[in-house]
């Protein structure tokens, strides 16, 4: 399908929690964009009955479609394939937990009228720290400050799972991606700033759920640190 707005949800093992996420970004965009948007899920190597789930959504909601790759690709990886697969001039990509709610990633498919790219900073909601282990804090705090100072990406919030960005934008910038994990995002904004796209931090209302979480604090930690020695030094070149 032609659409004006592809949204992109990366999936792995999500079955007991995408089909809320898709219910409610249907039924929110289809007020909107009805007929001129797309759901794009991407199966990330799902071991769970995710693909069924999306396809009991889809069997009523034809703006959804999937496409799954057998191996996890990591949700850089995964994010890479559903923004080549999208079709809209407008791109927005969320998790498939729903921690930002439709209304909320909305505003940042608004904020492209005069922007190439908005990030959803849940650092100026008013949940951002219900839920959240005092150690996913500390680590997300020090996470920030590192790559302010070493990236000199001046963003508060980098890593939120909302961001949304012109497709001439990601034209732009998808020959320079490397990550396929975490830092993906960080990959995406360096060469976003580098490259003079326009950047545009949105407050987004934001509630954690640990239930479920693919987000291991200490665990990714470390692996997004050294990445942003390989953003840092393809910036450069």
């Amino acid at each position: 399908m032609s659409a004006l707005l592809s949204i992109v949800i990366p999936a792995y093992n999500e079955q007991e929690r995408i089909r809320p996420t898709l219910e409610e970004y249907v039924e929110h965009f289809r007020s909107w964009y009805e007929g001129d948007f797309e759901i794009v899920v991407v199966l990330n190597g799902c071991r769970d009955d995710t693909r069924g789930v999306v396809e009991e959504v889809a069997a009523s909601a034809p703006e959804v479609r999937l496409a799954e790759f057998a191996a996890p690709l990591g949700k850089g990886g995964a994010l890479r394939e559903g923004l080549a697969l999208a079709e809209g001039s407008l791109i927005l990509f969320v998790d498939a937990d729903n921690m930002v709610r439709a209304p909320e990633a909305a505003k940042l498919v608004d904020a492209l009228e005069e922007h190439d790219i908005a990030i959803g900073d849940r650092f100026h909601g008013e949940d951002e720290e219900e839920g959240k282990s005092r150690s996913r804090r500390f680590v997300s705090k020090a996470s920030r400050l590192w790559v302010r100072r070493f990236l000199g990406l001046p963003y508060s919030d980098t890593q939120c799972g909302a961001k949304a960005l012109r497709a001439e934008a990601w034209r732009t910038i998808a020959p320079h991606i490397r990550e396929n994990g975490w830092a993906f995002d960080l990959d995406l904004l360096g060469h976003a700033e580098r490259l003079g796209c326009s950047i545009v931090d949105v407050p987004v209302r934001w509630q954690h759920i640990a239930e479920g979480s693919k987000v291991q604090a200490w665990r990714d930690a470390p692996a997004t640190f050294l990445a942003t020695f390989r953003i840092r030094s393809r910036m450069r070149k």
